[in-house]
């Protein structure tokens, strides 16, 4: 998983603004990635296999296009999850002063907040894939066993004709 990053917007409202983005603590993240991707399901999206090959780079590839799947309550939550891991850095020149969390008048910007929640899910990526390893097997485990055509014809009589 990423260590945190920083993040300075070279232009807009927030120019000159320094943020932090952190990874959450592995139980929040683990929390917040199931919600996640039991959001995705209940939408009716899978998350693409080849996108799981390819670990944690695959999912980062996917972001935020995943969210647009989701119903809005789900994406309210997802995306507050993302902004409780950045942090910004009030005096960048007093490195003994640490970051702090961000309130709404730091950001004027919108297209800063973007910016911010890919970032944080490019931190955080791996949580996801971890909680789509555990909950697949998990639903697979909970539904019926599919019999297989061969199983299918042996189980049924035959007709007599």
């Amino acid at each position: 998983m990423m260590q945190e990053t920083e993040f300075s917007p070279s232009e807009g409202s927030d120019a000159g603004k320094l943020f932090v983005i952190r990874p959450f603590r592995a139980f929040a993240g683990d929390r917040w990635a199931r919600k996640v991707i039991r959001a995705l399901a209940d939408a009716g999206t899978k998350l693409p296999e080849s996108a799981l090959n390819l670990g944690m780079a695959g999912l980062a590839g996917l972001g935020m296009g995943l969210f647009g799947k989701m119903e809005e309550q789900a994406v309210e939550e997802a995306f507050e999850g993302l902004l409780s891991c950045c942090l910004i850095k009030r005096d960048p020149s007093n490195p003994a002063l640490p970051p702090a969390p961000l309130l709404e008048a730091d950001i004027t910007d919108p297209a800063t907040l973007s910016v911010l929640r890919t970032e944080a899910f490019k931190v955080n990526v791996g949580f996801m894939k971890a909680a789509a390893g555990q909950i697949s097997p998990l639903v697979a485990a909970l539904l019926p066993a599919t019999p297989s055509k061969k199983e299918t014809s042996k189980s049924q009589p035959e007709q007599k004709t």
